[in-house]
């Protein structure tokens, strides 16, 4: 049991680890950070931000190596639409449901690090 706890708290820590760096890569792109990790009862997205008049939910994916696929092939229609419908909530829990949004996915295969990420704005 302890083996499988240390396991799941590293794949934990690399998760926050892939979204601080989406966040600050993000960030040098010109967004604005609004919220993180938001949840609710139609899904979870890892990162929301705001660029211009557009706010944007991003989906962050990790894989350390390639042997469950690439981290954007985990993007599955299903993930997409439980995205779609907690940005809308988060929308219109905010007052703002006549907003722009788009679904951007960050992905990063490999090492933790700039040079890893694959940007898929507006996907």
């Amino acid at each position: 049991m302890l083996k499988r706890n240390t396991l799941k708290n590293r794949k934990h820590a690399d998760g926050q680890q892939a979204e601080a760096l989406a966040e600050a890569f993000l960030i040098k792109q010109g967004y604005q950070p609004l919220e993180r990790n938001f949840h609710s009862r139609v899904g979870e997205v890892d990162l929301i931000m705001r660029q211009h008049n557009t706010y944007v939910f991003v989906e962050v994916r990790y894989r350390a190596n390639a042997s469950r696929g690439k981290a954007a092939e985990s993007i599955t229609q299903h993930k997409y639409q439980r995205c779609l419908k907690t940005a809308q909530y988060w929308l219109m829990k905010h007052h703002l449901s006549g907003s722009q949004f788009q679904i951007d996915v960050i992905a990063i295969d490999g090492s933790l690090d700039e040079q890893h990420i694959t940007w898929m704005p507006a996907v």
